[in-house]
Formats: C-alpha cells, structure tokens, sequence
C-alpha cells in the first residue's frame, strides 16, 4: 500500500473516464486505463480511472464526488491498494463531541475551539479531513453524517460518510454509559470504524484491571471500595492517612483526606474545610454524608515529595504513535495549591519534571527516580492497562506520585487528558501555545491517520556532511 498527496477538483469529462489522476501516481501505481473501486470514509463506488498531464490533481466527474460525499479543493491523501483494486482517500478523522453551537462558525466548542482548530488545520496542512459531531449527526441507516468541519477558519456544517476512525471526545460520563451510546459503539465495530478512547475510565476498574498484573503491583496504593464503617476503620488502622476519592471523579473534585492522630481522626477537604472526630463511628456517619451515597473509593496516603507541604505529582500524556506503538508525549510536574489536590484546574501549577524533582523534597533516602523513570513507569503502565482493560485506547494521562523514599505510584489514570490550552504541557523554553503545533495533537493525528490506513513515515535523518579540512 501506499499513498500520494492530492486535490480532487470537480469536474465534467467528455468521455466515459470518471477519474482522472496525475500521470505521476498511475505510474507510481503501475496502473492504465481500468475501473477501481473508489471510496471515501465508508462510501464506495466503482469509477474508470485514467490518466491526465497534472501535477497533484485528480479530477473527478461530479456525479461520483456527490455519490461519495467527498469535498473538493482540499488537500487529500489517495491510496491504492492494489490487493482490492481500489482507490481510497483520506484520512477522514471523525470526532465525537458531546455538543457545538454552529451559530458560532468561529469558536463553536467553547474553551475547546483552539485544540479543535488546531487539529484541523495541521490535518489540513498534512492532508486530510476532520469532521466534529455528535451521536444524533450519524445516519445509521444512509451511512451519513452532517457535522462541523473547518475551512477558511470557520466551521460549518457539511454532510459527509460515515469516518474512517473516530476519535471520542465526550465529556458526559452518563452518556457514555447510556444505553444509547452502547448500540452506537456496537454500531462502529460492526462497521468495522475504529473507536478509540472508547470511554471514561472508573478508578476502580483501573486498580482492579491492575493489581493481579505482577509489573504493576509496585505501584499501586492500597485501595478498597468504601461501602461501610468497617473499610473505613481497616484503611484507617493500616495507614495514618487515607484519601477518600469518587469513583468517577476527575480533576480533583470531590477529594477528601482523612488522618489518623493520637486523639482521634482529622478531615480535611480542598479550601480549608478541617473537621476533627473522637470516634470512627462519628467520621464514618460524617463522611458516609459527605459522599450522599455516590460511590467512593478509600486510597492508602502518601508520604509524596513536595514544596512547603504542597503536593507534587507528575503527569504523563502516553499516547499511540503513527505506528500504533505506545509512546510517551509529554510529562509535566504539577505543584497543588493546596496541600491535598495538585490539578492545575484546582489552582495549581506546572514546572519542568527535572526541576521539580531538584526542588521537591524532603528524602528520606539517596535513591531518587529521574524522568527517564517516570516515563517507563508510566510506558509500562499503558501497556499493561490497554492488555487488561475492554475497549480500544490511544492515549492516558497517567498521574504519578514519588514518595519521600524514592519510590514511584500509580496515583489515577485519565482516558480522556484534558485539552484546553492551560492544562497542555508545552515544550520547554516555548511559552505561546500555538506558535508551533501541540506534539499531542500532532501524535493523536498519526495514530489516526495510521488506523485510518495513512500511516505516516518517519523523517529521514539528514545524513551528516563531511567536515573539509580547514588550514590554519
């Protein structure tokens, strides 16, 4: 298989050829005069295809554009596949979104516009569509969808086939788990659509899936489900600290810290909230409140490096690359606020790793982790969550926390890292975040394009230049 850059323009042959295509690919191809099946996204159909003197553009009589719903004048991808004698164009990157106000051309994801701007248009710039939608855009039946996509900076809506792949960007964890979404997901693999970030992940679910894998055991906390005054007094008894955490939970919300002392038991919330209990049956009754019955997970503390008693733990955006192999991206170190959450939504902030394991403390011991460690902790973790987790992943956030003595934990795992630009990590010394392209978008960019059958070739390495002999 391979592939070449392309323009379809429309346009109305006068003879029984459908297709025209750039003398250059046919030769590339070792293709004459023939009739190929033609597809775009999950539309097909069969066309004759010649040649024509034309550098990079392929016309294409209007009649089969309109069949395949495929856009004219934009940068493309065309692939052969000469197994099945057919000619496909791409890549078509679908993303599902919980909702847009296309009254706003400009800015229709709210705080989440940038991050879809600029995947379009590197997607543009590289060759290639994406189309945002939502669950009601998709017509099943006509294999359709009628959802945003960006051109000359402002997105309308258009109707296009169904995707090659799409790319789960719903921020409703009820949706998610609704009835609804369930036969649409069906509905995707039954289509044979690529699915990735299939869904939220539980807290619970992740240490379950986890702690029977032997290379992940070191680094997962203890952690019950809280369900009564008995799982509360064993965690309380094993571990002077204890983190109560919802289930579902996401950007520290919710979090509560409780604390064994000499005269009884400490709670603390983020703001300041500290409330003290003589008894565990006076916390339990409070907490079992606090909770209203939502499920809520108790999670053994720790002794974690930080800053004037601010937590430290470090992010890891591990993402697949264009070969589809698990690859880390990013990782920033974030300092909490407070001195129980440390999410830069909750008023944290970012440092570079290395500078923050320099500055964090105290130690307990000279065995320190560099981020080289941090990084294969968090590469080895992906890899074994994708193995023992349902469902098709392609990136994590994964939250890292260093204890005093040195050691790495495995502190949450997000399926769905967040992409407004004060959450995003950028490189170091860059400080604009869109003078150049974010290397997460870029990365979720090749795994699409590769899932989608575009996958993207590695720069060649310039090769060095001889030095010449210089006199002095």
């Amino acid at each position: 298989m391979s592939y070449v850059p392309t323009i379809v323009q429309a346009y109305e042959p006068k003879s029984e050829v459908d297709l025209y295509l750039p003398q250059a690919h046919m030769r590339k191809w070792n293709l004459s005069t023939t009739t190929l099946t033609v597809q775009f996204g999950s539309k097909q159909v069969l066309a004759r295809v010649s040649s024509i003197d034309r550098n990079g553009g392929t016309l294409i009589r209007p009649s089969i554009a309109q069949a395949l719903h495929l856009p004219t004048g934009i940068p493309l991808l065309a692939s052969y596949q000469a197994n099945q004698q057919s000619l496909v164009f791409g890549p078509f990157l679908g993303i599902l979104v919980s909702t847009y106000n296309s009254q706003f051309p400009q800015s229709p994801f709210g705080p989440l516009t940038p991050f879809f701007n600029e995947s379009a248009d590197i997607c543009h710039k590289r060759g290639g569509i994406i189309c945002a939608f939502r669950l009601q855009d998709v017509n099943w039946e006509a294999g359709i969808v009628r959802g945003l996509v960006r051109k000359g900076g402002v997105w309308r809506q258009k109707v296009l086939p169904l995707p090659q792949c799409i790319y789960n960007r719903l921020v409703s964890r009820q949706r998610e788990r609704s009835e609804q979404m369930a036969n649409w997901v069906q509905r995707c693999k039954d289509a044979n659509i690529p699915f990735f970030n299939e869904q939220f992940l539980n807290k619970w679910h992740v240490h379950a899936a986890l702690e029977n894998q032997e290379a992940a055991e070191a680094y997962l906390p203890k952690m019950v489900r809280y369900h009564s005054q008995d799982d509360l007094k064993s965690m309380l008894a094993s571990h002077r600290m204890v983190y109560a955490k919802p289930a579902n939970g996401s950007m520290g919300r919710g979090i509560i810290r409780l604390r064994r002392t000499d005269t009884g038991y400490q709670l603390a919330r983020p703001g300041g909230l500290n409330k003290t209990f003589s008894s565990i049956q006076t916390l339990n009754q409070y907490l079992s409140k606090q909770t209203k019955n939502k499920p809520y997970l108790l999670q053994q503390g720790l002794a974690l490096i930080g800053v004037q008693n601010r937590p430290t733990d470090f992010r890891v955006l591990v993402q697949k690359d264009r070969k589809g192999e698990w690859s880390v991206t990013s990782m920033v170190a974030r300092l909490g606020q407070n001195r129980i959450v440390s999410n830069i939504s909750r008023g944290g902030s970012m440092l570079p790793p290395l500078q923050a394991l320099r500055l964090c403390g105290p130690w307990a011991s000279s065995s320190r982790p560099t981020p080289q460690t941090l990084r294969a902790v968090a590469l080895k973790l992906s890899v074994l969550l994708e193995e023992a987790l349902p469902g098709h992943y392609a990136e994590f956030g994964i939250d890292l926390g260093v204890d005093v003595r040195g050691h790495v934990w495995l502190l949450e795992v997000n399926s769905k890292p967040s992409k407004t630009a004060n959450t995003v990590p950028l490189p170091e010394g860059v400080e604009e975040p869109h003078r150049r392209a974010r290397p997460s978008v870029v990365r979720m960019l090749e795994y699409a394009a590769y899932v989608s059958g575009f996958p993207r070739a590695a720069k060649a390495k310039p090769k060095p230049t001889a030095k010449k002999n210089r006199r002095r």
